[in-house]
């Protein structure tokens, strides 16, 4: 039997998540439970319903389900694509589709005169692309047959065995760093970082490519500590591309409420200055910035 993945989106011409132009696959499901989360319809490895509000006629077919959004947050995933189906216009649909890993880099072959033109690939994200080891393993490999530069966004946190396994396939990992301290680091993610930290460092030795992204949320890890901590990593790991800040956004916070988890506070969005700022200071102390 073919296996296939929980897909819950494949983004096309993406020029921020490796080199050149890219094709992003995000799988669901994520070990994490980050407070600033900027895929919330990710974190579970099951199917979510949302409420598209822009689709809505208000003709009431749906039995109002959108009213009660956080009820059918919990519900199975086969009452969700009954209520998706309530909804003539669009404005209930699933989010995640099972796919082989075949049908993804079918897809993404589509757009190989872009990637032969800019050196670009496709990229795995999600949710934790570790948390479907065995299937992103199969995308990978698939991609690498064809010809593919392939990379990864990871947090780091799954068991290192895996990342060894899928190593041979991944040109690029982009490992998220989110916080120095390991007590905020439970606070801000709901895990620590020890586990983040040693694997970083093990696939590092064994001559992984690796960009450092730090996600920035004024307010909380905008701190003069973490900052010198992306930094001494940038000194210690002397084969790591760099780093790459990303400043926080705020689109999670729709995303959370369309399919009715609703937990996620917002924060300031930053300004392109203050990232100059905060790029100018890992500079002083010493840190590599990726460009």
């Amino acid at each position: 039997m073919v296996k296939k993945g929980l897909v819950f989106g494949i983004q096309h011409f993406s020029i921020h998540d490796g080199d050149g132009i890219r094709s992003n696959v995000f799988l669901k499901g994520c070990p994490l439970r980050c407070v600033w989360c900027h895929n919330p319809e990710g974190l579970r490895r099951d199917i979510d319903l949302q409420y598209i509000k822009n689709n809505c006629r208000g003709c009431g077919r749906c039995g109002f389900i959108f009213r009660n959004m956080e009820k059918v947050y919990g519900a199975g995933r086969e009452q969700k694509e009954t209520y998706a189906a309530a909804c003539p216009y669009g404005a209930l649909a699933v989010v995640g589709e099972w796919m082989t890993a075949q049908e993804v880099v079918d897809e993404v072959m589509q757009d190989m005169a872009f990637f032969e033109e800019s050196g670009g690939g496709i990229t795995l994200s999600g949710g934790e692309p570790m948390m479907q080891a065995e299937f992103a393993g199969e995308v990978l490999k698939t991609a690498k047959e064809k010809g593919l530069s392939t990379a990864m966004e990871t947090s780091g946190c799954a068991p290192l065995e895996k990342y060894l396994e899928l190593m041979p396939y991944v040109d690029e990992f982009l490992w998220d760093y989110k916080e120095t301290d390991e007590e905020k680091h439970k606070t801000f993610t709901g895990v620590s970082n020890r586990r983040i930290l040693e694997n970083l460092e093990e696939i590092h030795r064994r001559g992984a490519g690796i960009v450092l992204r730090c996600p920035i949320i004024p307010g909380l890890n905008d701190t003069e500590e973490h900052f010198r901590g992306i930094a001494e990593i940038s000194q210690k790991l002397k084969g790591l591309k760099g780093v790459e800040l990303m400043p926080y956004h705020k689109f999670g916070v729709a995303k959370d409420q369309r399919i009715g988890r609703g937990k996620q506070r917002e924060y300031r969005v930053p300004t392109e200055e203050q990232k100059k700022e905060w790029e100018h200071r890992i500079t002083i102390l010493g840190g590599r910035i990726f460009s």
